[in-house]
């Protein structure tokens, strides 16, 4: 395998990974050392692929926003039922990945007609914390504070989703590895003057 290709193997072994514990049973020693392995992956494939010669591409970027959509939703859709945790955040959590999933990329498939995921600076520390989530709730367990942690992760998660929003909505042309909403102004103005190369 060519070094260049490291860092895609890395993120599709993150998917491969995150695809058993939806069998699982939650919280189990097995279940626990997967999901640990899979959020350590997401944390080098980005680095493999800026310190690699080749390493970035835009196949790279879109299986990594995969992986990570692959990560959220086993945190959701598995993790989050098996956690005693108050109903209404389930409900806001889908929301909020629903309107990253509908709105932030379909505004983005309409604009330039491709998938469009952002990898901001704030979405990656956001899956961060989510990483980390079925750990606090394992160490804290049930009660005031898991939900008070819960209630600030889905107050982030909506921040993070209106940024991209606001992001996709403004940029002319796809930067998926733009860094924040303060970025998009100097984006913008290298794509009305592009550098010519020769």
């Amino acid at each position: 395998m060519k070094l260049r290709y490291l860092p895609n193997a890395v993120s599709i072994t993150r998917i491969l990974l995150c695809i058993p514990l939806i069998f699982l049973t939650p919280f189990s020693l097995v279940f626990i050392v997967l999901f640990a392995v899979a959020g350590v992956t997401d944390s080098i494939d980005g680095q493999l692929a800026r310190r690699i010669k080749g390493g970035t591409s835009e196949l790279g970027a879109s299986i990594d926003s995969i992986a990570d959509l692959v990560m959220v939703s086993v945190l959701i859709f598995v993790i989050m039922p098996a956690m005693q945790i108050w109903g209404w955040l389930w409900v806001a959590y889908v929301s909020v990945l629903s309107l990253k999933v509908v709105a932030s990329t379909g505004i983005g498939f309409i604009r330039f007609k491709e998938f469009i995921s952002l990898h901001t600076i704030s979405f990656k520390i956001l899956v961060a914390f989510l990483f980390t989530y079925p750990f606090v709730y394992y160490f804290a367990g049930e009660g005031l504070f898991i939900n008070v942690f819960s209630t600030v992760l889905i107050s982030c998660a909506l921040l993070v989703v209106i940024e991209e929003i606001l992001i996709v909505s403004t940029l002319k042309k796809p930067e998926r590895d733009i860094r924040s909403i303060f970025a998009v102004k100097s984006a913008n103005r290298a794509a009305n003057h592009p550098v010519e190369i020769g």
